[in-house]
């Protein structure tokens, strides 16, 4: 791991996605602490400070607020933006959160997730100033008011999120199975998740004026069904990618993070296994429960076709799912489409033969259910990642 540089770099993203996590919620995985690294030892217990410091402050907000978080209303037609890690969902995201009829989960939601309302104002100055503002997989910025996905503060406030997976990349799989796609879940498991997961999208809506929500979270992406339960009425936008762009900007994706993060240890050779048997995980239960969604809630984009003509692909996504008039908010997104036209993508290396050969056999359904046309390893493709 590189040199840690509060404010800079490592430090500063550490402390802003491994502290605030519950105690509760670290007890709750002690069954893990013989499969922990000695080497991140320092790591474990900084997570866990950051729990005890954090506990003040989410029984205060407990105290003075909870009635009030209790009492939101959400909307019962929020708009859901899944689809597969690197495919666009951030950046689609950001373009619809420029419709100011939507609230957002926001960034400082997303890392204080049990203290930000009572701790507006001093708390987000102080998570502002720690945190770097770019993401650490890519040149995307992430300040405190920026959409963020909710799959982050469910790992705080919860055992029952996949991304504790970046704490414990050994158990990615089976935290998979088990807890997004509930495969030998208890009931207890579905019962606690929904209610934590509805109390974090009443506090993101009561930051936002409890405004109807727009949600990213591409781990959702194999919960319909669930979602369903909480908002029959809901919308998706799913949005998909060729899956040879996607596979190395989500390598890189689980390696930036878990430098950070992973308690512990793994290497390349898990990294990648890891993402192939996930982006399978998560196509085919997409693809199973797509089916489900009523006519009307659900809308399947391409991410070059986002890139290519973003109003035209946003006015067809509005226009489908009955989101209200495009044309109110045209102005506003295009004004954001200019203010980004400089950004520059992550680049990578070629594609081996050997990885060409992996995603073609892997991720067949990725090809066969958007049409992405196959590469034969006689033909190198030069790769560039964009956000996700």
């Amino acid at each position: 791991m590189s040199k840690q540089r509060f404010g800079d770099s490592d430090l500063g993203y550490q402390l802003g996605l491994l502290s605030f996590i519950r105690t509760s919620t670290l007890l709750r995985l002690t069954h893990r602490l013989p499969t922990l690294a000695p080497s991140r030892l320092g790591r474990t217990l900084g997570i866990a400070a950051g729990g005890w410091v954090g506990a003040p402050l989410q029984l205060a907000e407990w105290t003075t607020h909870r009635h009030e978080i209790d009492d939101v209303r959400l909307d019962d037609e929020p708009v859901f933006i899944i689809g597969h890690w690197r495919s666009g969902t951030t950046h689609l995201h950001n373009l619809m959160s420029h419709d100011d009829r939507f609230g957002c989960m926001r960034m400082f939601e997303a890392l204080a997730p049990d203290c930000s309302v009572a701790n507006d104002g001093w708390l987000r100055s102080m998570l502002s100033k720690t945190v770097p503002e770019q993401r650490p997989m890519d040149n995307m910025t992430w300040p405190m008011d920026a959409p963020q996905e909710e799959e982050i503060p469910l790992a705080k406030v919860t055992p029952y999120s996949w991304y504790l997976q970046f704490l414990f990349p050994q158990q990615a799989i089976e935290t998979f199975e088990r807890y997004v796609l509930m495969n030998g879940a208890p009931a207890r498991a579905r019962r606690e998740f929904k209610r934590k997961y509805l109390r974090l999208l009443k506090v993101a809506a009561l930051h936002d004026d409890k405004r109807r929500l727009l949600l990213k979270n591409p781990v959702n992406t194999a919960r319909i069904p669930l979602l369903l339960e909480l908002f029959p009425r809901a919308k998706f936008v799913f949005i998909h990618r060729t899956p040879y762009e996607v596979f190395p900007s989500s390598v890189n994706l689980h390696k930036k993070i878990l430098e950070l993060t992973a308690l512990q240890k793994y290497n390349d050779e898990d990294v990648e296994k890891n993402v192939l048997e996930i982006y399978q995980l998560v196509m085919e239960r997409y693809d199973r429960d797509a089916a489900h969604i009523p006519e009307g809630q659900l809308i399947e984009i391409g991410y070059q076709d986002l890139v290519d003509q973003p109003l035209d692909t946003l006015g067809r996504v509005y226009g489908e799912l009955n989101l209200g008039g495009f044309e109110d908010v045209r102005g506003p997104i295009a004004e954001y489409l200019a203010s980004i036209e400089g950004y520059q993508r992550n680049s990578f290396t070629p594609l081996s033969d050997r990885v060409v050969e992996l995603i073609n056999r892997e991720w067949a359904l990725g090809f066969d259910r958007f049409g992405y046309e196959r590469r034969t390893v006689a033909k190198p493709i030069e790769m560039v990642a964009a956000a996700s």
